[in-house]
């Protein structure tokens, strides 16, 4: 059953909000992103005893009526959602110590090892 086919009560939308909520201080106590999907959105759910459908259609149907989940989640597609996570970097900027930089690092010492090896 999907959230918008029965009047879900506040106290099954308050225990969603915790889950996204208990997940993002995880992620932020890492500074890492958090992306969930549907799948595992379901299974946590179930688990959790949150009467819930985790897909799309339904989310957006929570989204767009609950300013609490507007302010927790960043993005959200058919694959999931983003939670917005203070101090973890965008998934588009580049992080500290590009693949080039490291890569180049791993050129030099192989470099300085083969004579030693030959």
């Amino acid at each position: 059953m999907r959230f918008f086919e029965f009047n879900i009560g506040d106290r099954q939308l308050e225990k969603f909000i915790m889950i996204l909520k208990n997940f993002q201080g995880r992620a932020a106590s890492k500074k890492v992103p958090s992306k969930l999907n549907w799948n595992g959105i379901q299974k946590i759910a179930d688990a959790t005893g949150t009467e819930m459908t985790a897909d799309y259609e339904t989310f957006k149907a929570m989204y767009d009526s609950s300013p609490a989940i507007q302010n927790i989640v960043k993005n959200f597609n058919a694959d999931g959602l983003e939670l917005n996570v203070p101090g973890a970097p965008d998934a588009e900027e580049p992080q500290q110590g590009d693949e080039d930089d490291s890569q180049d690092a791993v050129d030099q010492i192989a470099a300085q090892a083969a004579p030693q090896n030959l």
